[in-house]
């Protein structure tokens, strides 16, 4: 099974900067697909790619698995306090900025390859 594709027109046409334009790089793999797996975390650009996938791979991946709810999406987040703690606080705000990516990517795939939106709206009684 496929992951969707993405038009990446679309994302590209949008004002990016670098670290956004490095974690479109990370969720969708050169061929537009949006990669089948949950990148590594070895440092904050993918720690924030890994949650932006996360939620991508919840409203659009044909897999099964990724439908289920992304509650611990953001334990991925570097949203760490001055004393180098987590932070749930920090991590909401930045989850905040990083849904709007999520956003762009998501628009940018085809209504019918919303698979996990078509699900849950079944599931709702919606479709």
């Amino acid at each position: 099974m496929s992951m969707p594709k993405v038009n990446m027109e679309m994302v590209e046409s949008a004002s990016l900067n670098m670290e956004e334009r490095d974690i479109v790089n990370i969720v969708v793999k050169k061929n537009t697909e949006v990669r089948a797996s949950k990148p590594k975390v070895k440092d904050d650009v993918t720690g924030k790619a890994a949650y932006v996938w996360r939620m991508v791979c919840f409203s659009v991946s044909p897999k099964h698995q990724h439908h289920c709810m992304p509650v611990c999406a953001d334990f991925d987040l570097p949203a760490r306090n001055e004393n180098g703690k987590w932070s749930s606080a920090l991590a909401r705000e930045m989850a905040k900025e990083l849904n709007k990516l999520v956003d762009l990517i998501t628009d940018a795939i085809p209504k019918e390859e919303w698979y996990g939106i078509h699900r849950w709206g079944k599931a709702f009684g919606m479709f």
